[in-house]
C-alpha cells in the first residue's frame, strides 16, 4: 500500500521537447518518502528524460520539480546532488584509474569544504573532513558489499561489481533520493537477485529509491509503487498487483495482437514468477520476506 504522507519528490506537469518532438509531456509523479518506486515503459518512452529532467542535465519547458518543498527545476546537476538527489546512468561513468575507495571519496566532493590552502596547510579542520570523508566512503563501500575490493582499480572489477561501485559512489552524496537508471542492465540472474536485495537495503538504510529498470523481475519484486510511461506521458499507476493486470500496461510493453495470449505478456509473468528479495535483519538475510 502506498505512504499518503506527503511526498519527498513531486513531479507536476513537466514537459521537454526536442526540436518538434515532445519527449516528456505533461508528466506527472509523486514519490513518497522511504518508498521504492519504478518507472517503466517501452524504449523511447521517455523514462531517462525525466530522469534528466529530475537532476539538472535537462531544463523543463513547463512543469516543476519540488524536492522537500523546493523547486527543483532549472537547477544545475550540482545543485540537485546538494539538494540531496544523487543518480546512476545507463553507461557506467566511474573513473576507471581510481581503486573504489578512490572512487567513492570523489562522490563525496558536494559535502566537503576545504580547499586548496587548508589542504596544503593540512590545517585542523581539513583533518577533521578527511577523517570524516574516509569514514563515510567505508560506510558505503560496506553497505554494497565492496569493501573487499576498496583498494582495486575500478577498471579491475567484474561488470556486476562496477554497478554496485556507481551506486556506492552515489551514496556519498548522502542523498534522500537515490536515482538508479536500468541499474539490473547486463546482470545475470543472480546478480539481479543480488541487486534487488541491496536496493531494499539501501532503503531500509533511509535512501528513498526512484528507478527505471527493463528487468520486470526487478520491478515486479522489489517496488512498492510503479509508473508507466508510453510516448512521454504516464498512462498508468499502481501497486505492482495493479500493474501486472492493467490492460494499458501490457499494451505499452506488447502492443496488440489477437493471436498473443494476454496473460502471457513479460509483465503478468515476471509477476507470477516473482523472486521474494531477501529481508536484511541485524545483518542477516530472512528469506521469504516481500
Amino acid at each position: 500500500m502506498r505512504n499518503k504522507g506527503k511526498a519527498l519528490l513531486e513531479l507536476s506537469e513537466l514537459t521537454k521537447k526536442f526540436g518538434g518532438l515532445t519527449a516528456v509531456n505533461g508528466f506527472n509523479l509523486d514519490i513518497s518518502k522511504n518508498s521504492i518506486t519504478s518507472l517503466i515503459g517501452p524504449n523511447g518512452a521517455g523514462k531517462t528524460t525525466v530522469f534528466n529532467l529530475i537532476t539538472g542535465i535537462y531544463y523543463p519547458e513547463s512543469g516543476s520539480i519540488t524536492f522537500n518543498g523546493q523547486n527543483l527545476a532549472g537547477k544545475e546537476p550540482y545543485q540537485v546532488a546538494e539538494a540531496g538527489i544523487a543518480r546512476t546512468f545507463q553507461t557506467l561513468r566511474l573513473f576507471e584509474n581510481l581503486t573504489c575507495f578512490e572512487n567513492v571519496l570523489c562522490g563525496q566532493h558536494c559535502r566537503t569544504y576545504s580547499g586548496i590552502i587548508s589542504s596544503i596547510l593540512r590545517t585542523s579542520a581539513q583533518k577533521q573532513e578527511e577523517i570524516k570523508v574516509r569514514a563515510e566512503a567505508e560506510r558505503c563501500l560496506k553497505l554494497t558489499d565492496m569493501w573487499e575490493f576498496r583498494d582495486e582499480p575500478a577498471k579491475n572489477l567484474p561488470y556486476g561489481y562496477r554497478r554496485r561501485l556507481e551506486i556506492a559512489r552515489a551514496l556519498a552524496t548522502k542523498p534522500q533520493l537515490l536515482v538508479l537508471d536500468e541499474p539490473a542492465s547486463g546482470l545475470n540472474e543472480k546478480e539481479a537477485l543480488d541487486l534487488m536485495v541491496l536496493i531494499e537495503k539501501i532503503r531500509n538504510s533511509g535512501v528513498t529509491i526512484l528507478l527505471i529498470e527493463h528487468d520486470m523481475q526487478v520491478v515486479m519484486g522489489i517496488s512498492h509503487w510503479i509508473a508507466v510511461m508510453d510516448n512521454g506521458k504516464k498512462i498508468s499507476e499502481g501497486t505492482p498487483y495493479e500493474i501486472q493486470n492493467d490492460p494499458k500496461a501490457i499494451k505499452a510493453y506488447l502492443g496488440t495482437d489477437d493471436n498473443d495470449d494476454f496473460y502471457g505478456s513479460e509483465i503478468a509473468m515476471a509477476f507470477n514468477e516473482t523472486k521474494t528479495v531477501p529481508e536484511y535483519k541485524g545483518g542477516e538475510r530472512v528469506h521469504g520476506a516481500s
